[in-house]
């Protein structure tokens, strides 16, 4: 699992010049204000690394729909599957009674007063 790189400028111009000023996703032409926006094919996350291969010139409404597709979904998913397989638990509250529950063993009067049960 690798971290996030940006792509180096002359990995940007090249994908930029490959392009020829359109959007690798929906063919429109970047005008400024749209972009370009470098994008990695395959996520960091996947094994992605920062290779003219691995760019995509993408406008910034593509941008934004690749990139929350996968942060809302895909890679917290793909992270929760990892660490179920390799045994590790999230946080949990087990072992922690709720605080005001007959299971944490204390009680508030009305008076602001806490007691045992």
């Amino acid at each position: 699992m690798g971290d996030r790189q940006n792509f180096t400028d002359r990995t940007k111009r090249l994908a930029w010049e490959r392009s020829n000023g359109t959007c690798d996703s929906c063919g429109k032409t970047i005008r400024p204000g749209d972009g370009p926006e470098y994008d990695h094919d395959k996520l960091a996350f996947y094994g992605g690394d920062n290779s003219l291969e691995n760019c995509r010139v993408l406008c910034r409404p593509c941008h934004s729909l690749k990139t929350s597709a996968h942060n809302s979904y895909e890679v917290p998913k793909s992270r929760r599957l990892i660490r179920k397989g390799a045994g590790l638990r999230g946080k949990s509250l087990r072992g922690r009674p709720l605080p005001g529950t007959k299971a944490s063993g204390l009680r508030k009067k009305m008076n602001g007063d806490v007691e045992k049960w």
